[in-house]
């Protein structure tokens, strides 16, 4: 085979090859179309008068306790730490954590 011709059967190839990942991805997109006609319409009610919102009370910031924080942030890392084990198949139940420094 001379290289025109490998360069001619490459360059076929080539176009086979992306016309038919344009051709899969135009059908995906008209499948994906038809999903408006799949899915159930559901329509939110069109709401009657909606009351007048009422004055806000005035706000009152609540003073930062470092504790607070510490006991949330030790559930968040617990939660945390029991779904990656359970995604993982493991028994999360031995694993608490107790305490949290920060430097």
């Amino acid at each position: 085979m001379s290289t025109g011709e490998i360069m001619k059967l490459a360059g076929l190839n080539t176009l086979l090859g992306m016309g038919t990942v344009f051709v899969v991805l135009i059908f995906i997109s008209f499948v994906i179309s038809l999903f408006k006609y799949i899915a159930p319409q559901t329509k939110a009610a069109p709401a009657a008068a909606a009351p007048a919102p009422q004055p806000a009370a005035p706000a009152v910031e609540p003073e930062e306790e470092e504790e607070d924080d510490q006991e949330l942030l030790a559930a968040i890392i617990t939660a945390a730490l029991h779904a990656s084990m359970s995604a993982r198949g493991e028994d999360p139940s031995g694993y608490v954590v107790r305490s949290i420094r920060r430097n």
